[in-house]
């Protein structure tokens, strides 16, 4: 067991290194080949991760995994404000995209301007600013966030209510939310297919969730540029709390299960918000990829964000 000592905050967090093996969460099988290898550094250990592909139904997934896959994000959980509002300013257009998108959808009377009353659930809401720009255009929200510091952050700083509980943990009234979010969380848990199973319950017929996620595709081309042909050795695909990697065609199967129809997929770029100016700099190099590669394929190549409709 390894006692974890998170220093800007004053708790602790134990964690040990154990593994377990899972089947595919798409089709259950167990059968499955190499995607890619890479080594990640976990609290001072060096530890090599496999990703593999389903031979069935090509889902990527972590495998074996870490049994205390959050451990890093947790202990990760910052409530440095500037930190966090750099982070927030970088994701503030991404954000606007998003609500107009949910609002074409929604009918509302303009566009920018969502009719007051329609309640919007974001899972992951990490310090809140999705949720106050939501508020803003007259959303009724609520935010599910398991890192304490965030969800302090969110309730401090714009007063919306989160919930400070672990996702599968959280019970909440069937058919109540005209909306879910999701940025950047699907990848990180352990079941996404009871995930998405939960959301639907969470929805009215006909409400909508969206999610922004890594998809396989970009993250092995990502590896292969960096790591085989520049020889950077860096870890792309982050398995130390990274599960989960879908393509578009996964992601539909996922959804078919669970009865969620796909209207709207698209490519999502990557915001520069590091404080490491190269690092900035090959995000928006690999951007201007990205954009050309789906131009030349007529394919959704990159990262993915995708929005579904519970079926009436």
């Amino acid at each position: 067991m390894i006692t974890i000592t998170c220093e800007k905050r004053e708790f602790q967090v134990e964690a040990a290194i154990e593994w377990e093996w899972v089947p595919c969460n798409l089709c259950e099988h167990d059968e499955t080949e190499a995607y890619y290898q890479e080594r990640l550094p976990y609290f001072g250990e060096m530890l090599g991760f496999h990703i593999v592909r389903c031979r069935h139904c090509g889902l990527v997934y972590t495998n074996p995994r870490l049994t205390d896959h959050n451990a890093v994000y947790l202990c990760s959980d910052s409530d440095d404000t500037i930190q966090i509002e750099k982070h927030a300013r970088a994701k503030a257009d991404v954000f606007a995209t998003a609500l107009n998108e949910i609002e074409s959808k929604l009918s509302c009377d303009t566009l920018g301007q969502a009719r007051s009353g329609y309640r919007l659930l974001d899972i992951g809401s990490g310090s809140g600013h999705f949720l106050a720009a939501a508020r803003e255009r007259g959303f009724d929200v609520c935010g599910i966030e398991a890192a304490k510091a965030s969800a302090d952050f969110a309730v401090r700083n714009f007063g919306v209510p989160v919930l400070n509980k672990d996702l599968y943990q959280v019970e909440l009234p069937v058919e109540n939310y005209d909306v879910i979010t999701a940025w950047d969380v699907i990848e990180h848990l352990p079941d996404p297919h009871e995930f998405l199973r939960r959301c639907v319950n969470w929805l009215k017929p006909g409400g909508i969730i969206a999610l922004r996620f890594p998809s396989a595709t970009w993250q092995k081309t990502k590896a292969v540029v960096l790591n085989q042909i520049l020889s950077a050795n860096h870890p792309i695909f982050g398995s130390t709390m990274h599960l989960y990697f879908f393509t578009e065609k996964t992601f539909k199967k996922l959804c078919e299960q669970v009865g969620l129809q796909i209207w709207r997929v698209k490519t999502t770029y990557a915001e520069t918000n590091t404080n490491n100016p190269l690092l900035d700099s090959l995000k928006v190099l690999s951007n201007m990829v990205i954009r050309s590669l789906d131009a030349i394929s007529g394919k959704h190549l990159g990262n993915l964000e995708v929005y579904c409709r519970k079926e009436k």
